[in-house]
Protein backbone atom coordinates (compact mmCIF):
# COMPACT_ATOMS: atom_id res chain seq x y z
CA UNK A 1 0.00 0.00 0.00
CA UNK A 2 1.06 3.89 -1.02
CA UNK A 3 -0.22 7.14 0.24
CA UNK A 4 -1.34 9.72 -1.97
CA UNK A 5 1.83 11.85 -4.01
CA UNK A 6 2.19 15.66 -3.03
CA UNK A 7 0.88 15.74 -7.32
CA UNK A 8 -1.98 13.64 -6.50
CA UNK A 9 -3.09 15.46 -2.98
CA UNK A 10 -2.80 18.85 -5.13
CA UNK A 11 -5.05 17.89 -7.98
CA UNK A 12 -7.39 16.44 -5.45
CA UNK A 13 -7.34 20.03 -3.75
CA UNK A 14 -7.51 21.85 -7.19
CA UNK A 15 -10.57 19.47 -8.24
CA UNK A 16 -12.88 20.20 -4.78
CA UNK A 17 -11.37 24.59 -5.30
CA UNK A 18 -13.08 23.80 -8.39
CA UNK A 19 -16.21 22.19 -7.54
CA UNK A 20 -17.23 24.52 -4.75
CA UNK A 21 -15.96 27.55 -6.69
CA UNK A 22 -18.80 26.28 -9.19
CA UNK A 23 -21.08 25.49 -6.85
CA UNK A 24 -20.71 29.23 -5.18
CA UNK A 25 -21.91 30.69 -8.27
CA UNK A 26 -24.37 28.27 -9.20
CA UNK A 27 -25.69 29.12 -5.44
CA UNK A 28 -25.52 32.45 -5.75
CA UNK A 29 -27.39 32.69 -9.13
CA UNK A 30 -30.13 30.75 -7.18
CA UNK A 31 -30.33 33.45 -4.68
CA UNK A 32 -30.17 36.54 -7.31
CA UNK A 33 -33.32 34.63 -8.70
CA UNK A 34 -34.91 34.22 -5.59
CA UNK A 35 -34.37 37.74 -4.63
CA UNK A 36 -35.50 39.26 -7.38
CA UNK A 37 -39.06 37.01 -7.66
CA UNK A 38 -39.83 37.78 -4.21
CA UNK A 39 -39.34 41.57 -4.83
CA UNK A 40 -41.57 41.30 -8.27
CA UNK A 41 -44.17 38.97 -6.33
CA UNK A 42 -44.67 41.68 -3.52
CA UNK A 43 -45.02 44.38 -5.59
CA UNK A 44 -47.73 42.64 -7.98
CA UNK A 45 -49.30 42.06 -4.32
CA UNK A 46 -49.38 45.51 -3.33
CA UNK A 47 -51.30 46.23 -7.09
CA UNK A 48 -53.51 43.54 -5.97
CA UNK A 49 -54.28 45.36 -2.47
CA UNK A 50 -54.89 48.51 -4.28
CA UNK A 51 -57.37 47.28 -6.43
CA UNK A 52 -59.43 46.06 -3.92
CA UNK A 53 -59.11 49.13 -1.31
CA UNK A 54 -60.44 51.40 -4.19
CA UNK A 55 -63.06 49.52 -4.83
CA UNK A 56 -64.15 48.46 -1.14
CA UNK A 57 -63.70 52.05 0.30
CA UNK A 58 -65.06 53.65 -2.62
CA UNK A 59 -68.55 51.45 -2.37
CA UNK A 60 -67.89 51.28 1.76
CA UNK A 61 -67.82 47.57 1.81
CA UNK A 62 -65.77 45.71 4.35
CA UNK A 63 -62.64 43.89 2.90
CA UNK A 64 -59.89 46.47 2.88
CA UNK A 65 -56.21 45.31 2.91
CA UNK A 66 -53.95 46.44 5.73
CA UNK A 67 -52.35 49.21 3.51
CA UNK A 68 -55.36 50.90 4.42
CA UNK A 69 -55.10 50.95 7.81
CA UNK A 70 -51.98 52.42 10.11
CA UNK A 71 -51.61 52.96 13.64
CA UNK A 72 -52.68 56.52 13.02
CA UNK A 73 -56.19 56.57 11.11
CA UNK A 74 -58.05 54.58 9.00
CA UNK A 75 -58.19 55.10 5.26
CA UNK A 76 -61.93 55.84 3.68
CA UNK A 77 -63.35 57.21 0.30
CA UNK A 78 -62.81 60.84 1.76
CA UNK A 79 -58.82 60.37 2.36
CA UNK A 80 -56.86 61.48 -0.28
CA UNK A 81 -54.56 59.67 -2.64
CA UNK A 82 -51.08 60.68 -0.38
CA UNK A 83 -52.37 59.93 2.74
CA UNK A 84 -53.25 56.54 1.34
CA UNK A 85 -49.55 56.06 0.40
CA UNK A 86 -48.47 57.36 3.49
CA UNK A 87 -50.31 54.86 5.39
CA UNK A 88 -49.46 52.12 3.00
CA UNK A 89 -45.67 52.63 3.27
CA UNK A 90 -45.54 52.36 7.21
CA UNK A 91 -47.95 49.36 7.14
CA UNK A 92 -45.70 47.50 4.19
CA UNK A 93 -42.38 48.52 6.18
CA UNK A 94 -44.06 47.12 9.51
CA UNK A 95 -45.01 43.87 7.95
CA UNK A 96 -42.70 43.08 5.37
CA UNK A 97 -38.42 42.89 4.85
CA UNK A 98 -36.32 44.26 1.82
CA UNK A 99 -35.65 40.33 0.23
CA UNK A 100 -32.10 42.14 -0.72
CA UNK A 101 -31.33 43.62 2.80
CA UNK A 102 -33.55 43.17 6.14
CA UNK A 103 -32.14 46.99 7.42
CA UNK A 104 -33.55 48.40 4.13
CA UNK A 105 -37.20 49.60 4.22
CA UNK A 106 -39.16 48.04 1.73
CA UNK A 107 -41.87 50.65 1.06
CA UNK A 108 -40.65 54.19 0.14
CA UNK A 109 -43.52 57.11 -0.57
CA UNK A 110 -41.80 58.77 -3.94
CA UNK A 111 -43.03 62.49 -3.33
CA UNK A 112 -40.89 62.16 0.31
CA UNK A 113 -38.06 61.10 -1.36
CA UNK A 114 -38.60 64.06 -4.23
CA UNK A 115 -38.74 66.44 -1.29
CA UNK A 116 -35.32 64.76 0.46
CA UNK A 117 -33.17 65.34 -3.14
CA UNK A 118 -34.65 68.62 -3.72
CA UNK A 119 -33.07 69.63 -0.23
CA UNK A 120 -30.22 66.87 -0.63
CA UNK A 121 -31.11 65.31 2.84
CA UNK A 122 -29.25 62.52 4.16
CA UNK A 123 -31.69 60.78 5.54
CA UNK A 124 -34.69 58.79 4.53
CA UNK A 125 -38.23 56.57 5.29
CA UNK A 126 -36.64 54.90 8.47
CA UNK A 127 -33.91 57.87 8.92
CA UNK A 128 -31.67 54.99 7.22
CA UNK A 129 -28.91 56.40 4.96
CA UNK A 130 -29.66 57.63 1.74
CA UNK A 131 -28.14 56.80 -1.45
CA UNK A 132 -25.50 59.48 -3.24
CA UNK A 133 -25.56 61.34 -5.09
CA UNK A 134 -27.96 63.82 -2.22
CA UNK A 135 -29.79 65.50 -5.07
CA UNK A 136 -31.14 63.16 -6.68
CA UNK A 137 -34.18 60.76 -5.88
CA UNK A 138 -33.40 57.29 -5.68
CA UNK A 139 -34.78 53.74 -4.61
CA UNK A 140 -32.01 51.14 -3.04
CA UNK A 141 -32.23 47.76 -4.24
CA UNK A 142 -35.19 45.35 -3.19
CA UNK A 143 -37.49 48.91 -2.61
CA UNK A 144 -40.61 49.95 -3.80
CA UNK A 145 -41.54 52.94 -4.54
CA UNK A 146 -45.29 54.13 -4.92
CA UNK A 147 -46.54 57.66 -5.75
CA UNK A 148 -49.93 58.87 -7.10
CA UNK A 149 -51.00 60.59 -10.34
CA UNK A 150 -53.04 63.10 -8.36
CA UNK A 151 -51.77 63.37 -4.96
CA UNK A 152 -54.81 65.59 -3.64
CA UNK A 153 -57.66 63.19 -5.17
CA UNK A 154 -59.64 61.24 -2.70
CA UNK A 155 -60.65 57.93 -3.48
CA UNK A 156 -64.04 58.80 -4.55
CA UNK A 157 -62.99 60.27 -7.66
CA UNK A 158 -61.85 56.91 -8.96
CA UNK A 159 -61.13 58.30 -12.47
CA UNK A 160 -58.13 60.47 -11.04
CA UNK A 161 -57.61 58.37 -7.97
CA UNK A 162 -54.30 56.14 -9.25
CA UNK A 163 -51.03 55.18 -7.26
CA UNK A 164 -47.88 53.82 -9.75
CA UNK A 165 -45.33 51.37 -8.15
CA UNK A 166 -41.80 50.65 -9.32
CA UNK A 167 -39.51 47.76 -8.22
CA UNK A 168 -35.76 48.71 -7.79
CA UNK A 169 -33.19 45.24 -8.96
CA UNK A 170 -30.44 47.18 -9.84
CA UNK A 171 -27.31 46.55 -7.42
CA UNK A 172 -26.22 50.02 -7.18
CA UNK A 173 -29.82 51.14 -6.84
CA UNK A 174 -32.39 53.06 -9.40
CA UNK A 175 -32.49 56.86 -10.10
CA UNK A 176 -36.19 57.79 -10.35
CA UNK A 177 -36.25 59.80 -14.34
CA UNK A 178 -37.30 63.07 -14.62
CA UNK A 179 -39.30 62.17 -18.05
CA UNK A 180 -39.93 65.22 -20.66
CA UNK A 181 -41.06 65.06 -23.91
CA UNK A 182 -38.24 65.49 -26.06
CA UNK A 183 -35.42 65.63 -23.67
CA UNK A 184 -33.36 62.79 -25.52
CA UNK A 185 -32.43 60.98 -22.76
CA UNK A 186 -32.68 56.80 -23.81
CA UNK A 187 -35.11 56.12 -21.18
CA UNK A 188 -37.55 58.34 -22.61
CA UNK A 189 -37.21 56.99 -26.16
CA UNK A 190 -38.17 53.27 -24.77
CA UNK A 191 -40.96 54.84 -22.42
CA UNK A 192 -42.68 56.90 -25.75
CA UNK A 193 -41.76 53.22 -27.83
CA UNK A 194 -43.83 51.55 -25.15
CA UNK A 195 -46.79 53.86 -24.31
CA UNK A 196 -49.46 55.31 -27.11
CA UNK A 197 -48.76 58.72 -28.07
CA UNK A 198 -51.95 59.75 -26.35
CA UNK A 199 -51.42 59.18 -22.77
CA UNK A 200 -47.42 59.73 -22.54
CA UNK A 201 -47.54 63.48 -21.87
CA UNK A 202 -49.61 66.22 -20.49
CA UNK A 203 -50.04 70.02 -21.87
CA UNK A 204 -46.88 70.77 -20.45
CA UNK A 205 -44.56 67.72 -21.63
CA UNK A 206 -44.53 66.04 -18.43
CA UNK A 207 -45.44 62.11 -17.69
CA UNK A 208 -48.49 61.18 -17.57
CA UNK A 209 -49.01 58.84 -14.48
CA UNK A 210 -51.34 55.75 -14.51
CA UNK A 211 -52.33 52.50 -15.47
CA UNK A 212 -50.76 52.48 -18.99
CA UNK A 213 -47.17 53.27 -17.68
CA UNK A 214 -44.36 49.80 -17.73
CA UNK A 215 -43.48 48.28 -14.71
CA UNK A 216 -39.76 49.46 -15.49
CA UNK A 217 -40.63 53.48 -15.12
CA UNK A 218 -39.75 54.93 -12.12
CA UNK A 219 -40.74 58.83 -12.33
CA UNK A 220 -39.51 61.26 -9.98
CA UNK A 221 -43.00 63.17 -8.61
CA UNK A 222 -43.10 66.66 -9.63
CA UNK A 223 -45.49 67.50 -6.32
CA UNK A 224 -42.58 66.45 -3.90
CA UNK A 225 -43.62 66.17 -0.59
CA UNK A 226 -47.46 66.35 -1.43
CA UNK A 227 -49.04 68.31 1.06
CA UNK A 228 -53.04 68.74 0.33
CA UNK A 229 -55.18 71.44 2.02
Amino acid sequence: MRGFSLLELLVVIAIIGILAGVGAITYQSYVDTVQEDVTMENALKVDRAFSVDVLTIDNELDGRSELATDQERVIDRDSNCIEYVDAAVKSLNSNNVNAYNKSIPFAVNMHDEAAWANTEAAKGTNNEDRLPPLNVAKLKQGQLGLQCANSCSPISEANKFYIHRCACLGENGCDAHVFRENDGSNETKTYEAEVDATKRWDGDGNILIGAHLPIWVCPKPLDAGSICP
